[in-house]
């Protein structure tokens, strides 16, 4: 995974950039992170470094490693997600993504998996695509769970010599399957920029051509021929999934960000492309 350089490391993680006025909470956090190390081990006289990672929207995600020890992934849970979906979970126990070492009321540790999040240049990536569409319809077939968060920062890509390969991380939104909301909620991240400062304006000209979508469709159905009719035939549902998609991540942004500028422009926006 990538990370943030930020130069700093503590014995504890009570920096201020973690919880800025947030004193006593970070404080408990700090020693309660401590003492899971201890526990798994960790020899915490060299410092504890810590360091943010580009990757999840609602958490935030640290590397943390101290000495010979680790690294791990902290994920620290944000406002609208937690440790309570029973889909979540259940997608862990089936080996996705990172596996859970210890958790926590406010969040968790993890291992730590190689690669970077998705950006979204990789969508012009034949090679990556193909890998993501089979790791979904993997996780479809082996848990019969949805993602329903799936976005670049839910995607770790591993570039090594060879083909490249991809993890789906971050299933706090997990919950019945739905194949084309799945792939209807992909499709409509290609039009955002998790790496711009405004990161909350779709560029509808960047969503997958219809040749884009009946490849990525193809590859997860696993069927040659991109104009076959199974393929047709699933894009219509995908299609069908869009507004739904849209709705979701308006009443989210609402719900729980009503008074954050750029969520409410998020939602704005995101409803022009349902008018």
């Amino acid at each position: 995974m990538e990370e943030v350089p930020s130069g700093k490391a503590g014995r504890v993680i009570g920096e201020s950039y973690l919880y800025k006025g947030e004193e006593r909470i970070w404080k408990s956090r700090s020693h309660a992170l401590t003492s899971v190390l201890r526990r798994l081990g960790w020899n915490l006289a060299a410092p504890l470094h810590i360091e943010p990672c580009l990757l999840g929207l609602s958490n935030r995600n640290y590397k943390i490693f101290c000495g010979d020890h680790g690294p791990l992934l902290l994920r620290i849970f944000g406002p609208t997600v937690g440790d309570s979906n029973p889909d979540e979970r259940h997608i862990q126990d089936c080996e996705f993504g990172a596996q859970v070492v210890q958790r926590l009321d406010w969040g968790r540790l993890e291992t730590w998996l190689p690669g970077r999040p998705m950006r979204r240049e990789d969508c012009d990536d034949c090679q990556v695509l193909a890998s993501l569409a089979h790791e979904l319809r993997r996780l479809h077939m082996m848990t019969e769970r949805n993602h329903n968060d799936l976005n670049f920062t839910n995607v770790l890509v591993c570039d090594s010599d060879g083909p490249p390969t991809t993890h789906l991380l971050d299933f706090e939104y997990a919950g019945p399957l739905d194949p084309p909301f799945d792939v209807a909620n992909f499709f409509c991240e290609w039009m955002y920029d998790c790496e711009s400062p405004r990161w909350f304006e779709p560029n509808p000209t960047k969503f997958p051509s219809d040749a884009q979508a009946r490849s990525f469709v193809a590859q997860y159905l696993e069927i040659t021929d991109c104009a076959d009719g199974e393929v047709s035939a699933f894009l219509k549902e995908v299609r069908a999934k869009i507004p739904y998609v849209h709705k979701f991540w308006i009443d989210w942004a609402m719900t729980n960000y009503s008074d954050q500028d750029d969520y409410v422009q998020y939602a704005k926006q995101r409803q022009t492309l349902m008018d």
